[in-house]
């Protein structure tokens, strides 16, 4: 092995490795000598067909699979040997492949290396203690929520036409110029209409609507809507409603509370209000941590490697691709969206490979580390809370690569701890959502740079 380094800047590195035609040899024979023990050809005994025919049914197979296992083994003996440890898997672009031709494996690894860092500064910060209240009024807007959730829907019969805030099984459908609008047809769904639930206006269609009879509203749309098949379009909802429902609420009495599990109505308000303590601290905590880590990250600058934060960023879009989908937009007016916010991502993704790279830095730095029983507490946890889904969380949860990757989230967490718990508190109360942090350097410390 041949191995070349390159290094465009302090912390990219592109390694350039070479195999010996031996090596490639050597894996060549080994892969069809494995290709031999359990292919069959006809006219011959199982385990002994001709390498030349192995070569001209299964060559190109063998030469793809025979590249990618010397590119992965050859890519991390060169990193051990020469002690790089990229921050992000390796960008490989192989230069010579053609095994068949000359026995040439020439190809390259780029990646960034991650930054040495010493995390200073971060003890000493003055944090408020975080201490929240929760009204009667939040807890009686709680309580209504859980009375929304065990609504049942009653079917009406003595009345055919649909009003708002009613429910009905519907079909619907756009239509331009008389056209169907592609993917706008939903057929026997059960709707609420009204316009917080029906996006497009599409419940203005169903208002006054008739059972068994098509209802027509017709729309029309700004250019700059943001779903694009019906931007600038005047489009015509028709719906038929096939049946007609209404929600009906629970009393909020004592049998409301046993039905959630409490003794009684005052049980379950005391319970509602201490579940909205704990929710308010939560935030709370999370506003002082949030604000302890900025400070911290003001005051250790790092230079970000480029390919740590390509990643963030395409996480990034990935997610909010996947929310604005859910939303009602389509997979290209999502896309535009994300092109519209490039800038604010890259800047959120940046904040978020920094942070990253500070928290692990810490974490290593104070010797933070998760052991397997709090791991596996924490899965535990977290497959009983799934619910239906347990059973999928269970699963993905089996795998190595899962188990790591929450092993080191809940590593960064105990960072953050950490930070909080070198912090000073302040009796002085503060009010709700003003919780920051602020820096008192300690006598003879010098301020942040």
């Amino acid at each position: 092995m041949n191995v070349n380094i390159e290094e465009p800047n302090s912390l990219r590195r592109k390694v350039t490795i070479e195999v010996e035609p031996d090596e490639i040899k050597h894996e060549l024979d080994r892969a069809y000598n494995e290709l031999k023990r359990g292919v069959v050809l006809k006219g011959f005994r199982p385990g002994h067909a001709p390498r030349n025919l192995l070569e001209r049914f299964f060559g190109e197979q063998v030469r793809g699979e025979v590249v990618q296992k010397l590119v992965e083994e050859y890519t991390r003996k060169a990193l051990e040997e020469h002690d790089l440890k990229p921050v992000v898997a390796p960008e490989i672009v192989t230069e010579q492949t053609d095994l068949q031709k000359d026995l040439a494996l020439k190809f390259s690894a780029t990646f960034d290396l991650r930054p040495t860092i010493e995390v200073k500064d971060y003890e000493g910060l003055k944090v408020p203690e975080s201490k929240v209240e929760v009204t009667d009024e939040q807890v009686e807007e709680a309580i209504e929520r859980f009375r929304l959730r065990q609504a049942t829907l009653k079917k009406i019969e003595d009345r055919t036409i649909v009003e708002e805030d009613d429910y009905a099984l519907a079909t619907i459908e756009a239509f331009e110029d008389g056209k169907p609008v592609s993917a706008t047809k939903t057929e026997d769904r059960l709707v609420e209409v009204s316009e917080r639930a029906l996006a497009h206006g599409v419940h203005e269609a169903l208002i006054g609507a008739e059972i068994g009879k098509e209802m027509k509203s017709a729309k029309t749309y700004p250019d700059d809507y943001s779903h694009k098949e019906l931007a600038g379009k005047t489009i015509e909802w028709r719906a038929t409603p096939k049946e007609i429902y209404r929600r009906e609420l629970p009393t909020v009495d004592d049998d409301f509370a046993k039905d959630l599990g409490d003794e009684n109505l005052e049980a379950f308000r005391t319970r509602v209000r201490s579940e909205l303590v704990a929710h308010a601290q939560q935030e709370a905590d999370a506003r002082v941590r949030q604000g302890l880590l900025d400070l911290v990250i003001e005051r250790n600058p790092v230079e970000l490697p480029e390919s740590l934060v390509a990643r963030e960023l395409s996480a990034m879009e990935a997610e909010l691709h996947q929310t604005l989908e859910a939303g009602g937009l389509s997979h290209e007016d999502a896309t535009e969206r994300i092109k519209q916010n490039a800038e604010d991502l890259k800047t959120r993704a940046e904040k978020r490979a920094r942070t990253a790279l500070i928290v692990d830095a810490l974490a290593e730095q104070e010797k933070i580390e998760i052991n397997d029983e709090e791991l596996g507490d924490r899965v535990a946890a977290i497959v009983t809370q799934s619910g239906r889904n347990r059973d999928r969380a269970a699963e993905f949860y089996r795998k190595e690569e899962s188990r790591e990757a929450l092993r080191q989230s809940m590593r960064r967490e105990k960072a953050l701890d950490f930070i909080l718990s070198r912090a000073k508190r302040e009796d002085t109360p503060t009010e709700s959502g003003s919780d920051s942090p602020s820096e008192t350097p300690e006598e003879g410390s010098s301020e942040p740079k």
